[in-house]
């Protein structure tokens, strides 16, 4: 079911949740950003990060030059064809789910870059070698370490707010296997939505996500009493969602929570006609070390909540995940079809470490 409201999800602001006084501790004010932070993503799983290390001009460069990328012929961009990586999940380069999929009639409608960490040399990234994507490579770099800080902050504050070291789980994160990918959502008649969507219903596969929209809608979120809802861009905001891998972490505390990109709601609404106008995303996937065992900290497991996941080595995990992806076309699984048609499970209450 679709509700064509825009959820109304909290925003944290960034800059008062990382504020330090002198002597380097947590102000009162950034304690009280932290508990908001926890309360946001325990209850939604998604928040608006206002004012992260990523500012609006940084995001727009990305855009054009995203638009630029785009733009260029097929064949040019079918160069830098990205393959599944057996050893690590997401592809390198240039990706189009219609031209992947075993059957291109049910993929989802969007084409995507991917990179890692651009200084790895024994799975370098892929690069065209124009100017374009030369001066995109360089600026798409600053934007992975940026960000590989933000969630380092995050999972700072969130490892205080449950009574554990400040950087506890820094080192989970510490060989930066993060994927950046920038999105395209081609321009289509609003009859294509009768069948298709343009990503299809699905969790974050790792640890955290911050997304980056333009001004085209049609993001939404599953919400607890079973309704999509929408998620508009905000200024000078991230979205912010918890990944599948984080949730275990958390013993389910921070739910991985459903989404999908269908229409914009002017179209889905009838008041705007006409084809529906191309969209651009820039999604930077915080993911954990390949080799990283995931499961419930000790700090979130008692006797009266005991453990309620497996664990999982987190490479493995991802790698799943994304051959979904890449046989389909969309990623949305037969079991995760059985977990969007209910409303969503009850999480832990959260409050304590041993919530």
């Amino acid at each position: 079911m679709v509700n064509h409201d825009a959820v109304d999800l909290p925003v944290i602001d960034f800059t008062t949740l990382s504020e330090k006084d002198a002597s380097g501790h947590r102000t009162p004010i950034s304690i009280d950003e932290r508990r908001r932070l926890l309360t946001a993503l325990h209850d939604a799983g998604f928040a608006y990060l206002k004012h992260p290390r990523v500012n609006q001009a940084t995001v727009d460069k990305l855009f054009e030059h995203s638009r630029r990328f785009f733009a260029k012929p097929v064949d040019e961009k079918m160069q830098i064809l990205g393959k599944l990586d057996k050893g690590r999940g997401p592809s390198q380069g240039y990706s189009n789910p219609l031209k992947l999929a075993h059957n291109p009639q049910t993929s989802d409608l969007k084409e995507f870059f991917g990179m890692y960490r651009d200084d790895d040399t024994e799975k370098p990234n892929q690069w065209l070698p124009d100017a374009d994507s030369q001066a995109m490579r360089k600026d798409l770099a600053r934007f992975f370490d940026a960000s590989h800080g933000v969630i380092l902050e995050l999972l700072s504050a969130l490892a205080e707010e449950i009574g554990l070291a400040t950087e506890t789980m820094h080192p989970f994160i510490s060989e930066k296997n993060h994927f950046v990918a920038c999105l395209h959502y081609p321009a289509t008649e609003p009859e294509s939505f009768q069948t298709r969507v343009r990503a299809a219903a699905h969790t974050d596969y790792g640890c955290m996500t911050l997304l980056f929209n333009d001004q085209g809608g049609g993001l939404q979120v599953l919400r607890n009493n079973g309704q999509y809802e929408y998620v508009p861009r905000k200024e000078d905001c991230a979205i912010l969602n918890v990944g599948d891998l984080l949730s275990r972490l958390f013993n389910g505390v921070l739910p991985s929570t459903m989404h999908r990109v269908v229409e914009p709601p002017t179209t889905r609404d009838g008041s705007s006609t006409g084809p529906v106008p191309d969209r651009y995303s820039i999604a930077f996937f915080g993911h954990f070390n390949l080799d990283l065992l995931v499961k419930p900290l000790d700090a979130l497991v008692s006797e009266t909540n005991p453990a309620r996941f497996e664990p999982v080595v987190a490479g493995e995990h991802v790698k799943a995940r994304v051959k979904q992806l890449h046989v389909a076309g969309h990623s949305l699984t037969e079991n995760e079809k059985n977990l969007e048609s209910r409303a969503a499970v009850a999480q832990p209450a959260v409050g304590s470490p041993s919530a």
